[in-house]
């Protein structure tokens, strides 16, 4: 569990649920739904153990406590491991449709992109906040993908971009500069959603109320981090920004006027924040 990161798996489920719903005006359509949230899940979980797999050697340095570098878990099957969800994602996604299938495809490119090593490059934030738009997009295949629906997981994009900018300096708190991008990216996001909304893509501007009050708890933590870059300072507020994709996830329900799906789907922050005291989620 702690290699899966599984409290955080829950981000992706609220990611499916809500874009389906948005894609489907509310009517969920079962097989769909089910199948479309086990290939996010393999897909996402697989992410989190080849992410240790190719991690492990600075892993070893920075961070011997973790499964793979302590031996808890054993490095061929990680490997396995992180194969076998993989191959899990895609049979459900093909299950679930031919649509579903076409954007996993794409999804588990860049899971293994990212995790492979474009992570440490220029671009790593860009891929890892492709991966969660893919994820978003593949709630949405629902139905077809067309016109603005292209522009309503945007974001979530923004917001991952931004959470992803602060990860770097999780180890290495040097960089203060990442924490004033971060808040930066968590403003575009929020700005993102009025725009959305002013164009009639997000139909509800009242929901602006639920993502008003998440992006000011989010920026509070954020300029926490900016007094204090310290290792668990950065990982707290790390811990807050991911378990956070579930309330922009209801907030972005909310603005499509899905009130009380948005209420049901917080009920995701239950065993998230459970695990999460046990579990680590970053």
């Amino acid at each position: 569990m702690q290699l899966m990161r599984l409290p955080a798996v829950f981000t992706a489920w609220s990611n499916i649920i809500a874009a389906h719903l948005i894609a489907t005006a509310g009517h969920v359509e079962w097989r769909y739904l089910i199948w479309t949230v086990i290939a996010s899940s393999a897909i996402y979980l697989a992410g989190m153990v080849l992410n240790d797999c190719f991690d492990l050697s600075e892993d070893r340095r920075d961070r011997p406590g973790r499964p793979l570098p302590s031996g808890a878990v054993p490095v061929r099957f990680a490997w396995l491991l992180g194969a076998g969800l993989l191959a899990a994602g895609l049979t459900a996604a093909a299950l679930a449709g031919t649509r579903v299938l076409f954007w996993a495809v794409p999804l588990i490119g860049l899971v293994v992109l990212y995790d492979g090593g474009a992570k440490h490059g220029r671009f790593g934030e860009v891929t890892m906040a492709g991966c969660r738009y893919l994820n978003w997009i593949m709630g949405l295949s629902v139905m077809p993908v067309d016109g603005a629906a292209w522009l309503i997981p945007l974001p979530i994009f923004l917001y991952t971009l931004s959470l992803t900018t602060l990860s770097a300096i999780e180890v290495d708190s040097t960089d203060r500069q990442r924490v004033a991008w971060s808040i930066a990216g968590m403003v575009a996001a929020g700005l993102s959603m009025i725009g959305l909304t002013l164009l009639g893509v997000l139909a509800d501007p009242l929901g602006l109320v639920a993502a008003g009050a998440l992006f000011v708890i989010v920026i509070m933590r954020l300029l926490k981090v900016r007094q204090d870059t310290t290792p668990e300072t950065v990982q707290a507020a790390m811990k807050t920004l991911i378990i956070g994709i579930i309330p922009l996830d209801a907030a972005l329900l909310a603005t499509d006027g899905r009130y009380l799906a948005a209420v049901l789907l917080l009920l995701l922050l239950i065993p998230s924040k459970i695990l999460s005291r046990r579990i680590y989620i970053t």
